[in-house]
């Protein structure tokens, strides 16, 4: 009690408590000791905790807005408060806080400050001392803002008696075009979207996020404003009457130059990432909220998934049974900073993100949701109430009510977990093709990289390319070898049942048991997961020159040994019964294998070039189920955005689009052409034009919705096709692959016997 007195109670924002809240204080609070050099917390992490220190020194430092390097922003020796933003509801760290000596510390919790205070001395005492943690925190969140870096002391403090504290919720209006401008605005936290409205569609101008000021220009002129705001998710803002920027600005002539600059080189990055991303579905960039909080974003690569729902199944396997994703959602084309500036078509399925500020933590009443130290989000199940609070905040419906397995309430959340400690989320583990993976977006994505100005230079760690890979290629080229050499040797009329022929009817034999057990590790994916282990210092120190390694699939090798060894024991196979088909249990065991192998090897080739073709065709992830019901609503869509259209777009559509969606061939044109859906409408549209030439231009008000609609149906059949070519051969494979087994068991038994 005396070392919490002595070094705790005595600071200022303690001295309130009464003996009761010290107690409340002492109990929930934890005492930190930390190195020299250890880091308490990061800059951007959640900020749900106020500290006190006791003995030594902590630096706190950020990068502000335009520099490359990071800024002491102050030292707190004993008796200062660090961490204030928690006094912030929402607000994240605003810089990291580094030990620069051995130091003590004492964490405690914010929630369980306010209760103290309110209880020692009431609602006044806690609005006193909470408006002094504001102010605090106001005054280290302006020293890390590039615009406060110019002011000195005494203006410093005049902004800080000046601000206002705005919090503004996902999808809310800061200001809208025309409005008064009695207000210039600094971004703490969150992502604002700058918009206009042309021909009814919403113009995207510019982003603005932390460290960012805007709406000085009209707050300054007295003009209006030009563009309405927008949060794209939850947001802090500090409000800067005008009064108080025209004297800032009067007293310190330089200090927007600066800011300006950046602003106008933000704007231009931000205007040539747009135009790279006219060719891309450009939906998911709205929502660039959901991007810029995504710690651990799960993606699948349209361009090399199958389609086989392992990922889904081998995460319900993992789940006891409930699955943490849906592969249903958005769909994305963007460039990866890994090897090359290839675009890639990702689909971003329903999965936890492990947000780097998860609102769904701030809604929990019993604490059940937690964050290791490597940020990975995880819901204890023992402390679930099974109140729904955490799935209703979710902005992404990410989280999900389970029927509960063990006792107690009746349901409760589920979640992604990342597999918790095994080496790979098993999603990823068991992806055939390594379709599936796991981002973070602002790391990852070259366009986020340059929107937020986060650094580009950093790759992932990709490891060397796997002999396995080059496992079909040497089972084609045994196959190209052996069965021209099996014709030549039976064609000189060698017994199957001697010497050579006969050694490679074994091996043939022994091939067929191993391509059967392709089908193990699927179904004990559960089993051969590895557990997570601690990196060594080596790893780490290697880690962080090379950058993060991404988990990669475990399965993949296992299948392309499966199709390699498939095409090698076609050479087997020539080698030991020759070309001819024979009668008995042999000929039938002949015909179920080349049956077999060529259904195997029709669905190898559909794996390698259906993907690319059906991901062009797709607007965005759906289930093969969803086809079945995708024509009505395609047609109720149709009829809703073609009535109260023009007599022109009317005649437009009964005499070019309907018959353009309805055309026998066109699903096939389509598919021949490679056109994406976006090149197959900027096509039709040119074709519409060019039949108008030129005639009622101002009466085509609703004809890009018509024209995405057709060309949707148009793809839906070939989407139906292709997906059918995905999985539709496999039950057959499978089924000849029991056939071919049992004949071999009786052709064994029969050779055996005579």
């Amino acid at each position: 009690m005396s070392e919490w007195s002595s070094a705790v109670f005595d600071a200022p924002t303690l001295r309130a408590l009464d003996e009761r809240g010290r107690a409340e204080v002492m109990r929930a609070g934890r005492w930190r000791r930390l190195e020299d050099g250890e880091v308490l917390y990061q800059a951007g992490g959640v900020s749900d905790a106020v500290f006190v220190m006791a003995a030594g020194a902590v630096r706190l430092t950020a990068i502000r807005r335009g520099d490359e390097h990071e800024t002491e922003i102050r030292r707190a020796r004993p008796g200062d408060v660090l961490g204030q933003e928690a006094a912030l509801p929402g607000a994240a760290r605003g810089a990291t806080a580094t030990a620069v000596e051995p130091s003590e510390l004492c964490e405690i919790p914010m929630n369980v400050l306010t209760r103290a205070l309110t209880k020692s001395g009431g609602s006044e005492v806690m609005e006193r001392e909470g408006r002094a943690l504001r102010r605090s925190a106001s005054r280290d969140l302006l020293s890390t803002l590039a615009f406060a870096r110019e002011l000195g002391p005494e203006d410093l403090a005049l902004l800080l008696d000046g601000v206002r504290w705005l919090a503004l919720p996902r999808r809310a209006r800061l200001f809208g075009l025309g409005d008064p401008a009695d207000f210039a605005y600094l971004v703490v936290t969150g992502l604002l979207q700058l918009q206009t409205e042309e021909d009814g569609r919403v113009q995207v101008r510019a982003y603005v996020s932390r460290g960012d000021l805007f709406g000085d220009e009209e707050a300054l002129a007295g003009e209006r404003r030009a563009v309405h705001a927008v949060a794209q998710g939850d947001c802090q803002l500090l409000a800067v009457p005008r009064a108080l920027l025209r004297s800032l600005v009067d007293r310190n002539p330089g200090v927007l130059e600066r800011i300006r600059r950046l602003r106008a080189d933000r704007e231009a990055r931000q205007r040539g990432v747009a135009d790279r991303m006219v060719k891309s579905t450009q939906h998911v960039f709205h929502d660039l909220y959901r991007l810029q909080m995504a710690r651990s974003l799960l993606a699948i690569d349209q361009d090399a998934c199958v389609r086989c729902g392992h990922c889904a199944w081998s995460c319900a396997d993992a789940h006891d049974g409930v699955s943490r994703l849906v592969r249903r959602g958005d769909k994305i084309v963007t460039e990866l900073a890994v090897v090359s500036t290839q675009a890639k078509s990702l689909m971003l399925p329903s999965s936890c993100q492990h947000c780097h500020n998860p609102v769904c933590m701030i809604d929990c009443p019993t604490g059940a949701i937690g964050r290791d130290p490597e940020g990975d989000v995880f819901i204890r199940e023992e402390l679930c109430t099974g109140c729904g609070a955490c799935a209703k905040a979710c902005p992404w419906d990410n989280i999900r009510m389970a029927p509960r397995t063990a006792e107690g309430p009746a349901e409760v959340a589920v979640k992604c977990d990342l597999c918790k400690g095994f080496d790979a989320p098993a999603c990823v583990s068991a992806c055939p093709t390594d379709a599936i993976v796991r981002l973070d977006p602002q790391r990852d994505f070259r366009e986020l990289g340059a929107l937020f100005g986060a650094p580009t230079d950093q790759k992932l760690a990709v490891e060397p390319r796997a002999l396995s890979r080059f496992l079909p290629g040497v089972g084609l080229a045994l196959a190209l070898g052996l069965v021209p050499a099996g014709a030549l040797l039976h064609a000189r009329g060698v017994s199957p049942g001697r010497g050579l022929p006969w050694l490679f009817g074994l091996v043939a034999a022994l091939a067929c048991a191993a391509l059967a057990g392709y089908a193990i590790p699927k179904r004990l994916a559960r089993h051969w997961r590895r557990t997570r282990r601690a990196p060594t210092k080596a790893e780490r120190l290697l880690g962080e020159a090379t950058g993060p390694e991404l988990p990669r699939s475990q399965l993949s090798p296992h299948y392309r040994l499966h199709v390699g060894l498939g095409l090698a024991s076609l050479g087997a196979v020539a080698l030991h019964a020759g070309p001819r088909i024979g009668s008995g249990v042999a000929g039938a065991l002949s015909c179920a294998f080349w049956l077999t192998a060529l259904i195997g090897a029709a669905s190898a080739l559909a794996y390698r070039v259906i993907p690319r073709r059906l991901s062009r065709l797709e607007h965005k992830g759906a289930l093969p189920e969803d086809l079945a019901l995708e024509r009505d609503l395609l047609f109720d869509r149709l009829h809703r955005a073609s009535s109260g259209t023009s007599e022109l777009i009317k005649t437009i559509t009964a005499r070019l689009l309907v018959p353009y969606a309805r055309a026998p061939l066109g699903p096939v044109r389509l598919v021949v052409s490679g056109l994406s859906l976006g090149e197959e409408r900027r096509a039709l549209r040119a074709q519409i034009e060019a039949v108008l030439a030129g005639r009622g231009s101002d009466r085509l008000d609703g004809l890009d919705d018509l024209v995405r609609i057709v060309v949707e149906l148009r793809a839906l059949p070939a989407r139906r096709a292709l997906t059918f070519g995905l999985r539709g051969l496999v039950p057959a494979h499978l089924l000849l692959t029991g056939v071919v087994l049992v004949l071999l068991l009786l052709h064994a038994v029969q050779m055996t016997r005579f």
